[in-house]
């Protein structure tokens, strides 16, 4: 059976490579964005060459009403959704004792009630059609482990987490619900971030990392492939870490 999967900030990185990963197995992909909007045409064109089957619909996912247009447009299209990735994600750093406000509030919102009214929407659609569908959350190592300057990210992170086990015992067993958590993966957001272009940044991160290599987003797209795939049919409500063994949780 060919799935519609639905995957959240889907046209940059990590989101990109997962979109181009399903797109060779021959899943319909609804692909979404908020910003970028040049990246999200560039995305949509590697997709569609190859399979045709691909629907770009812009929407912020943090407001209840984009989201539910994003899932008609979506049924509408396909008649089916039968995936949910929610991997829409944003950072904004700051030491906690000068984070503003709304820098909280727009990375919790994104990261974790976007994630929230995605999954809740989906799943109503889900359950409503006879097969079972699945729910796949991104998650970041952070969110288990904490880091500086970034309390907004990693407790949104960490909700995602446990949202995800709630999901699971909740959703089960018309739905599985699992959580991909990557380690740090050279994307172009983390190579600006991080300043990857000078080796010896590049080498203080390896140094951290047991594998000795940063990883790549294709191989964080290797992974949600399979826990998308029948093969993973008996994995639910788990935390799936691909990290090169950085962090042992």
């Amino acid at each position: 059976m060919q799935r519609t999967v639905v995957i959240t900030g889907s046209t940059r990185g990590i989101g990109r490579a997962i979109a181009l990963k399903l797109a060779s197995q021959g899943d319909r992909l609804v692909l979404n964005y908020s910003t970028h909007d040049h990246s999200a045409q560039e995305t949509l064109e590697l997709c569609r060459a190859i399979h045709p089957e691909i629907l770009l619909v812009k929407a912020n996912i943090a407001n209840k009403q984009e989201v539910e247009r994003l899932f008609e447009q979506c049924y509408e299209w396909s008649h089916t959704i039968d995936v949910l990735v929610n991997n829409a994600s944003i950072n904004i750093d700051r030491p906690f004792l000068d984070m503003a406000e709304d820098e909280w509030d727009q990375v919790v919102d994104i990261n974790m009630k976007g994630t929230f009214l995605c999954s809740q929407v989906a799943a109503r659609y889900m359950q409503s059609q006879q097969h079972e569908g699945i729910i796949l959350n991104v998650g970041a190592s952070t969110g288990i482990r904490g880091r500086k300057n970034g309390i907004n990210y990693c407790a949104a992170k960490a909700g995602v987490l446990v949202m995800t086990k709630c999901l699971a015992l909740e959703l089960a067993p018309k739905i599985r619900v699992n959580c991909l958590i990557p380690g740090f993966t050279w994307t172009d957001e983390t190579e600006q971030r991080y300043h990857l272009e000078k080796r010896e940044h590049v080498l203080a991160k390896e140094q951290t990392i047991p594998l000795q290599r940063i990883g790549t987003p294709q191989e964080i797209a290797d992974v949600a492939s399979f826990l998308l795939s029948p093969e993973a049919r008996y994995i639910n409500g788990q935390k799936i870490l691909v990290d090169g063994g950085q962090f042992m949780y």
